[in-house]
């Protein structure tokens, strides 16, 4: 007797039940992911706010390079330092970052900070009517130059050989600037409708949001990079300086910093010993052993 063929269908056994997830064991998996998240972000944004730090950091040391080469072309004199606002007519071409480049610094973007909120808006050809480099409303770069050195120069132009500071490792020469949250205009000074607080000009100004006539105290000093700064010294070092807590105090007139030198009358501020107003307010740094300047008083002509 001939045998049926066999329904292969009828012999296949049963496919095994694939396990799924419950509602319940989503919403852990969804939960520890949210966590890790969360656990996550602040570190990854706190290396990339330090990695924008380091890249500042290199930034300021090609300028200060540059700044290097230009002094032994000129014997010791740094840059001339004038300040250009729209409402005093000085055109940004005076200022001193304009005299490094190209000549001694190839690239303009090495003088902003990676971290300035602002950054995409620097522009360094600052084009106003047809003339580059005039337009006192855009900011050209993100570094200041101690606006102190402009009032012992002979003139606009500092001689570091011919007037060394004390101790030229602590005393300021650059920093970056802000502010971080808004670059306001102003229609003071005759309504030239210049950047406030100057930002264009390249300069660190002492007791900068102090002043009466600044609106709502805007300042350079900024606390982008953790809580601090950049800032480079007039030997040529970059450091990191917190101004968290500057920024946080009220501007002092007189402080003691300690560290006497011999003909410095107790102490490494200018502003203490030698200034002609004894209630100048300045933004007070000792604390990272950086000052405005160190030693004697070399020249005040104005």
């Amino acid at each position: 007797m001939r045998a049926e063929p066999r329904d292969e269908r009828l012999s296949t056994p049963p496919a095994e039940h694939t396990p799924s997830f419950t509602l319940i064991e989503l919403l852990v998996v969804v939960a520890i992911i949210a966590l890790l998240i969360s656990i996550l972000l602040p570190s990854m944004k706190l290396a990339r706010q330090k990695a924008q730090t380091v890249a500042c950091a290199s930034n300021m040391r090609q300028t200060l390079l540059a700044l290097t080469m230009y002094q032994a072309d000129y014997r010791g004199s740094l840059p001339p330092n004038a300040w250009s606002e729209a409402a005093w007519y000085v055109p940004k071409r005076d200022l001193w970052f304009y005299k490094l480049v190209p000549r001694y610094l190839n690239d303009p973007g090495a003088l902003v900070c990676p971290g300035d909120p602002f950054r995409d808006q620097f522009d360094f050809e600052a084009v106003f009517r047809g003339r580059p480099h005039s337009n006192g409303r855009v900011a050209s770069c993100g570094w200041g130059l101690n606006y102190l050195l402009r009032h012992f120069a002979e003139p606009y132009s500092f001689n570091i050989e011919k007037y060394p500071p004390a101790r030229p490792r602590e005393t300021i020469l650059l920093a970056e600037v802000g502010p971080d949250d808004a670059i306001r205009l102003t229609s003071a000074y005759g309504g030239g409708g210049a950047a406030t607080p100057w930002r264009d000009a390249g300069r660190l100004v002492w007791d900068d949001g102090a002043r009466a006539w600044y609106a709502n105290k805007p300042t350079w000093l900024t606390a982008r990079h953790v809580g601090g700064i950049n800032m480079a010294s007039m030997e040529n070092a970059v450091k990191w300086v917190p101004t968290r807590r500057i920024l946080e105090s009220p501007i002092e007139a007189v402080y003691d910093v300690g560290h006497p030198l011999g003909d410095c009358k107790g102490g490494d501020c200018y502003f203490c010993n030698y200034h002609p107003y004894s209630d100048a307010t300045h933004y007070n740094f000792s604390r990272s052993k950086m000052y405005w300047w160190t030693g004697p008083m070399p020249h005040y002509p104005r």
